[in-house]
């Protein structure tokens, strides 16, 4: 499978992240648009929220119901709408280690810097939630040498994380035990759902010889650590799975609120502009795009002027005055 130079060179940036000290941040999108907020805000790269994918496509939780399709399609216009490497979170792979491979391999061919699988049996749920099982240590193994035989054939520098959900099922033994295993197996670097204290997360970078992560959701089983102390114990990668969507959903529900309540005003002052989203969704490269393609007749009879950044400018000014100091009821 062909795989385009800029996919390569997202997943060798990607990789470069763990050939380094210190951590790196990443935070998770649900949709094109929060990947796109994501990358304004500075960050190195962009995750994939399983949970957040599932509550945004079809409003129910992460228990295995957004299947392998709409995964692909979902990750896809994120990848699509970013610069930075997106690493995707693939569930279990869908499968056994034959679904593991194609999974890894069409995740790959769409742009994927870097893909976790984890040792949930299918369908899985949220790592936080309570009614997980795993599967055999074996059978996790061979998924990991599958999702290493796709990266082969497609993309030399994708990076491939392995997830295990074992603390909260056998315990911290067993959770060592795995991390090692899967580290041999050929992960690039252990993802350990919801350690359970300092220690615990020393022992692991300690003795697990690659990097480890894992992800810290406000009112989930991982303990509240401070990035200050994760850096310090020496963990590599942190995800940040709910950043987006928790502030999201409050922000909705409040200005749902107001609108019920009839305050109009007050829902002014509640988001961004009109004109700052424009901005955030790159209306300006696409009025730019039309000034090039479009004759000046074109344009003339569209915008009744050629000059395509007047216009642009001329509307942004007209809609900041029509709403400056507006308390509409």
């Amino acid at each position: 499978m062909f795989v385009c130079d800029d996919f390569v060179k997202r997943a060798r940036v990607f990789r470069s992240y763990f050939e380094k000290e210190g951590l790196t941040l990443r935070p998770c999108a649900y949709d094109a648009l929060s990947a796109i907020l994501i990358e304004k805000a500075g960050f190195d790269v962009v995750g994939t929220s399983g949970y957040g994918i599932s509550a945004s496509i079809i409003g129910q939780p992460d228990i295995g119901l957004v299947g392998y399709g709409e995964m692909v399609e979902r990750v896809r216009t994120m990848i699509n709408a970013v610069s930075l490497p997106v690493d995707v979170d693939a569930d279990t792979g869908y499968g056994n280690a034959l679904n593991v491979y194609w999974t890894v391999k069409n995740f790959a061919g769409i742009g994927a810097a870097g893909i976790r699988i984890e040792d949930q049996v299918w369908p899985k749920r949220c790592g936080h939630m309570a009614g997980k099982q795993i599967i055999p240590t074996e059978e996790m193994m061979r998924k990991i040498k599958a999702a290493v035989k796709a990266r082969e054939e497609t993309n030399p520098f994708l990076v491939i994380g392995a997830r295990t959900d074992a603390r909260s099922v056998y315990g911290f033994n067993e959770v060592l035990e795995r991390a090692k295993a899967y580290a041999e197996a050929g992960a690039d670097y252990v993802y350990i759902e919801a350690p359970q204290s300092l220690e615990e997360v020393e022992t692991l970078v300690r003795e697990v010889p690659v990097p480890i992560s894992f992800n810290i959701i406000p009112g989930g089983m991982t303990p509240p650590f401070t990035l200050k102390q994760l850096e310090e114990a020496g963990v590599r990668y942190l995800s940040v799975p709910m950043v987006c969507l928790y502030p999201a959903v409050k922000a909705i529900k409040e200005a749902l609120a107001s609108l019920r309540e009839g305050d109009l005003g007050k829902l002014v002052h509640m988001g961004v502009s009109w004109s700052e989203f424009n901005e955030i969704v790159g209306l300006n490269f696409w009025r730019s795009l039309e000034k090039g393609l479009l004759s000046s007749e074109e344009l003339l009879e569209k915008y009744g002027s050629s000059n395509v950044e007047e216009v642009a400018e001329r509307e942004r000014k007209e809609a900041e005055n029509r709403w400056a100091g507006q308390k509409l009821q």
